[in-house]
């Protein structure tokens, strides 16, 4: 697909959906999930910080799972 045909999709072209696109992101490392000591839930607003995030390369269909287009497509229609 082209950037030009990335930039007007508005629908799978495969299945016709409308539900959107996902991206297969990779994520790796730890995390620390805390609790006060009575047993409920601390302040967990760092739950992701200490993650490593790789986005995905291509946008995928979210009902068919068909691949779309390449990321890097949008991303120069965004900058």
């Amino acid at each position: 697909m082209t950037i030009k045909d990335a930039e007007n999709i508005s629908f799978c072209p495969y299945c016709g959906s409308y539900a959107g696109y996902y991206t297969k992101d990779y994520v790796r490392g730890m995390t620390r999930y805390f609790y006060r000591f009575d047993g409920s839930e601390a302040d967990n607003s760092s739950l992701y910080d200490m993650l490593y995030h790789t986005k995905g390369a291509y946008a995928y269909c979210a009902n068919c799972d068909k691949r779309l287009f390449k990321m890097d497509q949008m991303n120069q229609m965004e900058g």
